[in-house]
């Protein structure tokens, strides 16, 4: 983070704020400048380490990496314009990408869309209190939560006002403005020419929709519900007597539920499924139509589940332990095994320009001993390896070198470059050190 950049964000937020977070940020931003790349960067032309605590590298292109680990790393690509600052990762973290920046420090957050613009769309938050930004047609807006403020997207919901929230509450979804005094139990809607709706939430309420033709009702939510559904598309009615039965019958849609969500059973025009009980076993089958492809899904939950499809195939066993997945389309296919957290194995099969199918991708991992991978044009090994998650930057540039003891890189033409106990000490094989 540069201090401009922090300055910018920071100018924006009012003097009670910015004092809480300034001196951390500031104090940041200089360090944030360079944050340290997780892999062996290529074409590296210098490197220095001091075990898995100091380390410095360069390429030829003047991309550079430091890290004093864990309190501070940075990487920066002038190629590529970008910068990854991390400072005590997981708790903050700086990421420039050309002119677009984002940072998150505890719970505070900040984003802006240009750096060099001062009229570019920013926003900053200091979760759950305080809201602050400049959308891109150049709005400004600001929430103090939960006295007062406007927010113009949250969660699914738009234009969100709020006044000594919960007694004034509005905000809009698809075009449809709600206004709630106090939330949630009485609502309003604005005026809609197509939609109307009365009562006080949980005891009753009805909605009408003139363009969609439906009528929803609701008494004492959620023990009872019900719906008509009116037009030609798929007419019917449904209701739920809620825990003990419900039904839907419209022209396209049958279903039954005892004591739901446990028993149920629903017939469409293109499928048919069971739940007896849920989740413990269920059935989905999916038929061919103009709009749908065949599958068939069944599940013993926890023991055994499958799913098969139009290319796809999945299936688990002793939920979550073990877990298989394989997908093919026209140029690539892919299979994903688990099991967690011991065994973990991808490959990435493709099809080049002369319809020759080559393997682009191998992943292996024996946790905690090691984890391999490879390319075409590369392939790498690693000992020990701790994370469950293939690639996580944050990870790599800060706590992945202290458990990686030995890593060894192979090239296309077989050579190999061996690294143990963080460059204490290497060296280099030919064609015998292949890793294959």
């Amino acid at each position: 983070m540069t201090p401009v950049f922090a300055y910018k964000t920071l100018a924006h937020v009012p003097r009670t704020v910015a004092h809480v977070v300034a001196g951390t940020l500031l104090a940041c931003a200089t360090a944030l400048a360079d944050a340290p790349a997780g892999r062996t960067p290529d074409h590296v032309v210098s490197r220095f380490r001091l075990g898995p605590f100091f380390e410095y590298s360069a390429t030829r292109d003047g991309a550079t990496f430091w890290a004093v680990r864990p309190f501070y790393s940075k990487v920066q690509d002038p190629v590529i314009d970008t910068r990854v600052t991390d400072v005590v990762w997981p708790l903050s973290t700086f990421h420039r990408d050309r002119e677009q920046a984002w940072w998150r420090f505890l719970l505070a957050y900040g984003s802006d869309d240009d750096v060099a613009c001062d009229e570019s769309a920013w926003k900053f938050a200091l979760l759950p209190l305080w809201f602050q930004g400049r959308r891109r047609l150049g709005e400004e807006y600001w929430a103090l939560f939960p006295i007062h403020g406007h927010l113009p997207h949250l969660a699914l919901m738009d234009d969100v006002d709020f006044t000594l929230f919960p007694f004034y509450f509005n905000y809009e979804v698809n075009g449809v403005e709600r206004v709630y005094t106090p939330w949630p139990f009485y609502s309003r809607l604005t005026e809609n020419p197509h939609l109307r709706e009365e009562g006080v939430f949980p005891l009753w309420c009805r909605q009408v929709n003139t363009k969609r033709l439906t009528d929803r009702r609701y008494a004492f939510w959620p023990f009872w519900t019900s719906a008509v559904y009116g037009g030609e598309r798929n007419p019917g009615t449904s209701f739920l007597l809620f825990p003990f039965y419900g039904e839907v019958n419209r022209s396209n849609e049958t279903q039954r539920m005892v004591l739901p969500p446990f028993f149920s059973y629903a017939r469409t025009d293109s499928a048919e499924r069971w739940r007896m009980p849920w989740p413990f076993y269920q059935t989905h089958e999916t038929w061919a139509t103009a709009t749908t492809k065949p599958s068939l899904k069944r599940s013993y939950w926890p023991f055994y589940g499958n799913v098969a499809g139009d290319g796809d195939r999945r299936w688990y066993a002793a939920w979550p332990l073990m877990w298989h997945s394989s997908s093919e389309s026209k140029n690539r296919r892919a299979e994903r095994t688990r099991f967690f957290p011991f065994y973990a194995h991808e490959t990435v099969c493709k099809t080049d320009k002369t319809g020759e199918s080559y393997e682009a991708e191998r992943y292996t991992r024996v946790w905690p001993f090691y984890a391999r991978e490879a390319t075409p044009e590369r392939t790498r090994l690693r000992v020990l390896e701790l994370n469950l998650i293939r690639y996580s930057g944050g990870v790599e540039r800060n706590w992945a070198p202290f458990w990686t003891l030995y890593e060894r890189f192979g090239a296309p033409d077989g050579t190999a470059r061996h690294d143990l106990l963080w460059g204490t000490v290497q060296w280099t094989t030919g064609t015998m050190g292949r890793d294959r």
